[in-house]
């Protein structure tokens, strides 16, 4: 068998699923380091509100310098002029509008039934810098890793291997890159895990990138930025200085409402709803016609 139809699919010409993955990676590994190393060389010199301006301009070139060699390695590697994935048109503020009620509504329904029980408390209210902080924080890092976790590995694990298929692998290697997280547990975990199901079955139900992002950002932004609670062990003041009581199963303790029985429960609802909606509901013209 000739050496290139073990990297390349012979009827497309196009580079295999498996060698795109960390091709791709490696195409995008100088705009994350670079970043990182730009945030890191001005951190000294900011504080305060210049500080959270600086972070949040490091945070938008890094999307930005990131879509664009996403692009380009599509044109290039992929012969895709193009992506569906990353489409703005009519359905895109419909999908955002999802993405936000989903991650941002699962933690509103989460407080209040932690408040109800006498479990949620507020300490203190803190200043709108403190919200402006973790949005600086939380829209790049919820970008990054839908990028990684779904852009290209559920997407090309789906492509070389099927739907159901990367709908388990992408999942558990996103739960297992928490393992390294504070505090984290055997029902964070699983919670993480299911929590991946449900942003891949977004992005597999709505074809759209922008749906799984804007879940992921409000998911975090909402528990950590608004009501102060820790983000996978993660503990930073939001607009709210708060604590939690109560058994670690119902509040999720010091690893923060994610490895708690609700966000599973809501999680395992969430799945239920998106694959019974209808395409019409759902799927964009777009995601179709990527399909045909």
């Amino acid at each position: 068998m000739p050496l290139s139809r073990i990297f390349f699919n012979p009827a497309t010409g196009i580079l295999r699923a498996g060698w795109r993955i960390p091709w791709l990676a490696l195409w995008i590994a100088p705009m994350f380091l670079g970043v990182g190393l730009l945030s890191k060389a001005l951190r000294p010199h900011f504080s305060g509100g210049s500080l959270v301006a600086a972070s949040a301009a490091t945070g938008l070139l890094f999307i930005l310098g990131t879509l664009f060699i996403f692009r380009l390695f599509a044109r290039v590697v992929e012969h895709r002029t193009d992506l569906p994935e990353l489409r703005v048109d009519g359905y895109t503020p419909r999908h955002v509008a999802l993405g936000l009620l989903f991650g941002g509504g699962t933690m509103l329904v989460i407080v209040g039934i932690l408040a109800l029980a006498g479990s949620y408390h507020v300490d203190a209210i803190n200043g709108p810098l403190a919200v402006a902080k973790a949005l600086a924080l939380y829209l790049p890092q919820s970008f990054s890793e839908d990028l990684v976790f779904c852009l290209i590995l559920f997407r090309l694990i789906k492509e070389g291997l099927g739907r159901r298929t990367a709908l388990l692998i992408a999942p558990v290697l996103f739960s297992l890159a928490h393992l390294g997280n504070s505090h984290e547990s055997v029902l964070g975990l699983l919670e993480i895990f299911t929590g991946g199901v449900l942003m891949y079955s977004l992005f597999e139900r709505t074809g759209s990138f922008f749906t799984v992002w804007a879940f992921h950002f409000s998911w975090n932004f909402t528990m950590n930025g608004i009501f102060g609670l820790a983000n996978s062990g993660q503990a930073l003041s939001g607009l709210f200085r708060s604590h939690v009581t109560g058994p670690v199963w119902f509040t999720g303790g010091a690893t923060g409402p994610e490895a708690s029985i609700l966000a599973l429960c809501i999680d395992l609802i969430l799945l239920l709803v998106i694959w019974k909606a209808s395409d019409r509901q759902l799927r964009t013209v777009a995601c179709r016609e990527a399909e045909a």
